[in-house]
């Protein structure tokens, strides 16, 4: 055995090993590559996901279908990506990225915050927790296509006559209107984005009442308003809101983490643009 000392045959033994090694692995990535393997977990996906859309379990005819769509689009996506179709491809590359920052979001356990996080959360992004302003009331419109430049003291005009005489029907009173009549409980901040912000701040200062009021002026044109309750914006109490602001923590807390994670990743590569130093 003297001669499996010799240096060339050493050289000569290792060389076998390596080549019956990478032959033997290109044999297994060859077969690999060229085998489309549908798992019982891709069978259960696309049985849920079939479930998901028709409400119903999918039968034999229907997993055919789907399997054969599978096997499809997997042949079509290798052989693109040997053809070096996925290269310089904005959608595909958005795509892994998206799909890589899910990959991310989904390796990390949430954290676990202690009360005195939660109670200092509640306190610091109150604003975040604090129910908005909120009105009932009833309102006639007067169209300024309709009416011109006196829609405004058309307006008065009925004011005027609305609170010296209540009238038992208002719905038949001034222009017709394309949104409703009559708003019960409704956010401060969803009639700006009906009315417009000037509207809705002319009615937050507007008191409940029994009377008539105005004329307010909308992004739509004037009104009388008749304001019956108004809740005014509150912070609830830290037991109320409890769980609100833990999932509000968590929520933020996984953004820092994943926004960290991404920046580890990117800090892993050197960055070079062409015709900047």
């Amino acid at each position: 055995m003297r001669y499996l000392r010799e240096p060339l045959i050493q050289f000569v033994v290792a060389a076998a090993l390596v080549f019956a090694v990478h032959t033997a692995w290109k044999s297994w990535q060859d077969k690999s590559d060229s085998t489309i393997f549908v798992s019982e977990t891709e069978l259960e996906r696309l049985a849920a996901l079939y479930a998901s859309e028709a409400s119903a379990l999918p039968g034999p005819e229907d997993m055919m279908t789907m399997v054969s769509d599978y096997v499809r689009d997997e042949a079509l996506a290798r052989e693109a990506r040997r053809l070096g179709l996925d290269q310089g491809d904005t959608i595909i590359t958005r795509r892994l990225a998206q799909k890589m920052s899910f990959m991310v979001s989904d390796l990390r356990e949430d954290p676990v915050p202690s009360e005195e996080a939660l109670r200092e959360w509640h306190q610091a992004y109150a604003d975040r927790f604090t129910k908005p302003a909120r009105i009932t009331f009833s309102h006639i419109f007067f169209s300024p296509s309709v009416r011109g430049d006196i829609a405004e003291k058309d307006a008065a005009v009925l004011l005027a006559n609305l609170n010296s005489a209540p009238a038992t029907d208002t719905a038949s009173l001034g222009d017709p209107f394309m949104l409703q009549r009559q708003y019960g409980d409704v956010p401060l901040r969803e009639l700006a984005r009906q009315f417009g912000v000037e509207f809705a701040d002319a009615i937050a200062e507007l008191p409940a009442s029994d009377d008539w009021q105005g004329p307010v002026r909308s992004a739509l044109g004037v009104h009388l308003v008749h304001v019956t309750h108004k809740t005014d914006a509150a912070l609830p109490p830290f037991d109320e809101a409890r769980a609100e602001v833990r999932q509000d923590w968590v929520e933020q807390k996984r953004r820092e983490a994943n926004e960290k994670a991404i920046a580890d990743i990117i800090a892993r590569y050197n960055v070079e643009i062409e015709g900047v130093e």
